[in-house]
């Protein structure tokens, strides 16, 4: 990957770049970058907190969030001992709704894309849909509050190309495949009905009669209120992709989050896909990991 200082130019040289890695998520902010890198050349006056950058398959800009100074090296280049930064960065188009808003976002009838922009995003939300009420205080950071809101609609913020999506969770598992890794499944695997009984919750709220409402509570799982909730946002709630399999391979970049993969057979939802590149004194070295998983009802 390469990292830019500015769109389309200034490119930090491959040989002060000890390793990078790129994250793509099913969250708010569907984007992140860290890296490591020599400071050499004025590159720390270069690369602070809240300049830009550069980087990945469609050349995103990334807002610097953090920038930790590491100890010196031991190596002597010319006068000078080497040190190394390392760099963390979010997606600049949506990186404001990671701060804590200076004033309250209480809205009724507005829809995601307009709370996404008012929390501190300044991109458009395609697919979008209406939120009935929405409340973020002073204070807090919205992208929990975001996430809240996908979750009792059943969906999740996906990055294709360079514009974010709003999808179905029900839709996105049922996307064609990207790739197939064959019938052998080496994947690192997990799989506890006891742990997704505890974890995903079964929800419940009362009326305006005062009458119980309630999501799916077909299982013996844990209950949770949901206040002011429909039927519709109770049984969303509860319909969750449960990770299952983690796979380490060789860098594949055109896979993120959203895609879905065929592994021995079976159509599974990448939730994280991490691609880094390391860059040392034994050699260069490339790889992705994918966390992956399947739509869960919690009927």
């Amino acid at each position: 990957m390469n990292v830019y200082l500015r769109d389309g130019g200034d490119l930090l040289p491959s040989d002060i770049m000890l390793n990078w890695t790129g994250r793509s998520d099913l969250v708010p902010v569907p984007r992140s970058l860290e890296f490591t890198c020599k400071i050499v050349d004025g590159v720390q006056q270069k690369l602070v907190k809240g300049v830009s950058v550069w980087a990945g398959r469609e050349n995103l800009a990334y807002e610097i969030v953090k920038v930790d100074r590491a100890p010196a090296l031991g190596q002597i280049q010319g006068k000078d001992q080497q040190q190394a930064m390392k760099v963390t960065a979010l997606l600049k188009s949506c990186a404001g709704i990671a701060r804590a808003v200076s004033s309250a976002v209480v809205s009724y009838g507005t829809t995601f894309g307009g709370l996404y922009r008012a929390c501190g995003a300044y991109t458009d939300v395609a697919n979008d849909f209406v939120v009935p009420r929405f409340a973020c205080f002073r204070g807090r950071t919205p992208s929990y509050a975001l996430a809240q809101v996908l979750q009792e609609e059943g969906a999740a913020l996906v990055l294709r190309g360079k514009a974010i999506h709003a999808m179905r969770l029900t839709d996105m598992s049922k996307q064609a495949p990207v790739d197939d890794l064959g019938t052998v499944d080496s994947s690192a695997k997990i799989s506890s009905e006891f742990l997704e009984l505890q974890d995903v919750p079964s929800y419940y709220t009362v009326d305006d009669a005062g009458a119980i409402v309630t999501g799916q509570m077909g299982q013996n799982r844990c209950i949770a209120y949901m206040p002011r909730g429909d039927v519709r946002q109770l049984r969303n709630a509860s319909s969750v992709i449960i990770r299952s399999r983690t796979i380490d391979s060789a860098i594949c970049q055109h896979i993120n989050a959203g895609d879905v993969l065929r592994v021995a057979g079976e159509n599974l939802v990448v939730i994280t896909a991490a691609h880094s590149f390391d860059n040392s004194d034994d050699g260069q070295q490339s790889r992705s990991r994918l966390w992956v998983g399947s739509l869960v009802n919690a009927l």
